[in-house]
């Protein structure tokens, strides 16, 4: 699990999420993710709810939303943002430091 990875939740979880933590953490048991959903399902909030392009259609990466998840919550690859990392950054950067 990388960095930016979209990954499938294992039930009884559902949806998308996406990992936020840096490689360098691997070592640990839990990930800190952020779910990621239809858009016409959520509010975009400028900055902290991204409308991402992923797959076959538009997005909402909800970094407002970040959870960590034991890793054994986390299923199966499906797919990646690394397109969108440094708008991902300045989301995470608004969120904790408020710019």
């Amino acid at each position: 699990m990388r960095q930016f990875d979209v990954h499938w939740l294992r039930s009884p979880h559902e949806g998308l999420v996406v990992i936020l933590q840096h490689d360098l953490a691997d070592q640990l048991d839990t990930r800190v993710v952020a779910p990621l959903t239809d858009v016409p399902h959520r509010l975009v909030v400028d900055g902290l709810r991204l409308k991402v392009d992923f797959g076959s259609g538009d997005y909402l990466l909800q970094i407002d939303r970040l959870a960590a998840l034991s890793r054994s919550a986390i299923g199966p690859y499906a797919g990646r943002l690394e397109h969108e990392q440094d708008r991902i950054k300045a989301g995470l950067d608004l969120l904790f430091l408020g710019f």
